[in-house]
């Protein structure tokens, strides 16, 4: 049987037909290729610096600085720094550097561009200045985000159960709201003098807040300067008691006595004692990447799906809500609000081949024969590169009215 990194390796190639042939030819199978899309070897990894070009799936491109730490054999995992306004992914590495060698994390900070598409700037021009016209990131698509990942994921192997999402200022606003909407693509996130919205200044931003209870499973590590004048600390108090008050189970709070606006006021050098207990903490986030209960809202189509449950068709300026249960290895009971499709991404780790799985969506009930399919497993893997994500039968559920 061929190691995991070179089944993985196999999968990415650009002919998908010799892929398939070549899998066959050894004869591995849907569950077993899966498997080996999961499963790690230790192997020595050295330490190197640089720059790496990166590009988005609108045909963007941008510099990404990486300092990869040495491994004597575990894989590394992968820290997203995402920079504020008018900084640089080679300017605010060095900050991040030594969290990456202490905890074998491999730091990517890519260099935001100006939108893909026409925008007004108005979700960060309530903080950064009503002619803010630079480049940013975009707080509810994909963005560089999911390419710094892929990019980890297939060129150094990285850990998908260990990728920690990080941002400060303008970033922090993305930590927050890609966390919320991409949640199951992280181990922990750690927004830095940010803020759920800016519109928050003028009173409740509703649409925003709607989606966060999506963060309770992600573990958080909130910093903010009490001294802050740009993004005062009172964003992330209130989105913080928020979320203790709904219970969430790995959230920390720092909020630094006369830290203020810049990175470098909040006393983040190494071994001082808010880096030591940041160091900590994440040393033991690890991702679940197969809950058996999930709970998930999205406003769009580009952020309805959560581990293993999708929802689409979700009707314009109305949030979708899914609340998807394993009640067994082979019963799945999903209900379902403002979506008129949800799509359930089934797996061998929990269901034998031909086992029949009851699956009841508000309250409709259908039996589908479990049949893992070979191309579902690699066409899976060729979209997100996360062994985490990868499907061996793919189920469309319409959403029937109540």
């Amino acid at each position: 049987m061929m190691p995991p990194h070179e089944a993985r390796a196999l999968c990415l190639l650009p002919d998908r037909a010799a892929v398939l042939a070549e899998l066959r030819d050894r004869k591995i199978d849907a569950s077993a290729l899966r498997a080996l899309l999961e499963g790690s070897q230790e192997r020595p990894r050295e330490a190197w610096s640089g720059t790496v070009e990166l590009h988005d799936d609108h045909g963007r491109r941008t510099d990404m600085a990486v300092r990869v730490p040495r491994s004597a054999g575990r894989r590394p995992g992968v820290l997203v720094v995402l920079h504020g306004v008018g900084g640089s992914g080679e300017q605010i590495l060095p900050y991040f550097a030594a969290l990456g060698e202490r905890l074998s994390l491999a730091v990517l900070c890519p260099t935001a561009q100006l939108p893909a598409r026409p925008s007004n700037n108005l979700d960060v021009a309530g903080i950064f200045g009503s002619r803010f016209h630079k480049p940013r990131w975009d707080l509810s698509g994909p963005d560089f985000l999911p390419a710094a990942l892929r990019w980890a994921r297939t060129t150094l192997d990285a850990d998908p159960d260990r990728c920690v999402l990080a941002g400060v200022s303008m970033g922090g606003l993305a930590t927050w709201n890609l966390g919320m909407r991409f949640r199951h693509s992280f181990s922990a996130a750690v927004p830095i003098n940010g803020a759920l919205s800016v519109w928050e200044s003028f009173g409740t931003d509703r649409r925003t807040r709607a989606l966060l209870p999506n963060t309770l499973p992600l573990p958080l590590f909130v910093v903010h300067g009490s001294a802050d004048e740009q993004i005062p600390a009172r964003f992330d108090r209130e989105s913080v008691d928020t979320l203790r008050a709904l219970g969430h189970k790995n959230l920390r709070y720092e909020e630094v006595a006369g830290g203020g606006h810049g990175l470098e006021t909040l006393g983040l050098e190494p071994d001082s004692p808010l880096f030591t207990r940041l160091e900590q903490w994440l040393g033991g986030t690890r991702r679940t990447a197969q809950p058996d209960e999930i709970r998930h809202r999205a406003d769009d189509d580009r952020h309805g799906r959560a581990h293993w449950v999708q929802v689409g068709g979700i009707a314009p300026g109305r949030a979708a809500e899914v609340h998807a249960v394993r009640t067994s290895a082979d019963r799945i009971e999903v209900e379902v609000s403002g979506a008129r499709q949800v799509t359930l991404h089934l797996r061998g780790d929990r269901l034998a081949a031909g086992a029949t799985c009851e699956i009841s969506v508000n309250g409709a009930a259908s039996s589908v024969r479990f049949a893992p399919d070979l191309p579902t497993v690699v066409d899976s893997y060729r979209d997100t590169a996360d062994p985490g994500l990868v499907a061996e039968q793919i189920v469309h559920c319409a959403v029937p009215e109540r």
